[in-house]
């Protein structure tokens, strides 16, 4: 018997001189960090016009939301994550969180966040990478599915809306309610790309739902419209 605790005690004892105990999380923390100082290295200081040093307060929180959203989900460093994105831009952040440790509970959630965001910039190939290319399925529950996206993509950047109240919107941005009656979408996740994204933003969104979608030309003929009128 205590020839077999001894031998527990030993192996126990060299498991903890090679197994990092630190947890994922410890170790996400060291990636991002290091990858932060390389950055500051090669590129000098993280410091924004408004707030200097980069901090973990309100200001700078509000500054940089989504590497506030991805510390949230993953329970990461949050100065390093803005560090990362304030100097190498939206690549160095998305190339950092595909590096993290695969057992770090909120890594999907933080890509998800990741990939979403790149619906901001309507690019109809990477809608159909995202969403899949469209084939059939029930076209106003896809599009609605895409406005809900674009729009969180929106509002993971900026923030929310003023209000979310339908008849408040409806009267503040007449072209989209009636680009939300034609096309039988909910009109505050069209409101919120119309407003973060603007009339051409909105424009080009209109452009990307699937042809089928019932009113979709009279609705980009609005919005078409809308555009010529504000040049």
């Amino acid at each position: 018997m205590k020839k077999n605790v001894f031998f527990i005690a030993l192996f126990l004892a060299i498991l903890a001189r090679s197994v990092s105990f630190g947890g994922p999380v410890e170790d996400g923390n060291k990636i991002i960090a290091e990858l932060a100082q390389e950055y500051v290295d090669k590129s000098g200081p993280a410091q924004t016009f408004s707030y200097g040093a980069i901090l973990d307060d309100k200001n700078n929180r509000e500054m940089f939301r989504v590497p506030s959203l991805l510390a949230e989900a993953t329970g990461l460093d949050f100065v390093s994550l803005a560090t990362i994105q304030h100097i190498g831009g939206d690549l160095g952040l998305y190339s950092t969180a595909l590096n993290l440790p695969d057992s770090l509970e909120g890594k999907a959630g933080a890509l998800k966040i990741l990939e979403r965001r790149q619906l901001k910039n309507f690019e109809r190939g990477y809608y159909e990478n995202y969403f899949g290319v469209f084939s059939g399925e029930d076209v106003s529950a896809r599009s609605a599915k895409m406005a809900e996206e674009v729009w969180e993509a929106f509002r993971a950047e900026y923030g929310d809306l003023s209000t979310s109240d339908p008849e408040t919107l409806a009267k503040k941005y007449a072209e989209v309610s009636e680009v939300s009656d034609l096309i039988g979408l909910d009109i505050v996740p069209l409101a919120g790309i119309r407003v973060m994204g603007g009339l051409s933003g909105f424009f080009y969104f209109l452009t990307l739902l699937p042809e089928e979608l019932p009113g979709r030309e009279e609705a980009i003929k609005i919005i078409t419209r809308e555009r010529k009128k504000s040049r």
